[in-house]
């Protein structure tokens, strides 16, 4: 299951929305991380800092305000 994939963290900007149930996004592209190559994730925040998660090495990358 690809329930981690959004648009939110999909390296093309296309216009559609992503639907795990009927994969109406068949172009999803991983943003890369700077580290391992690894897919990020979505923007998060945490104590007022926003960051991308990297599903593989586990690497946090806080975004510029």
């Amino acid at each position: 299951m690809n329930d981690w994939r959004s648009c939110d963290n999909c390296g093309r900007i296309c216009g559609l929305k992503y639907d795990p149930d009927i994969l109406c996004c068949f172009d999803w592209k991983k943003l890369p991380c700077q580290r391992c190559g690894g897919a990020l994730s979505e923007i998060r925040e945490h104590n007022g800092k926003k960051y991308r998660h990297c599903y593989a090495c586990h690497s946090e990358f806080f975004e510029e305000e």
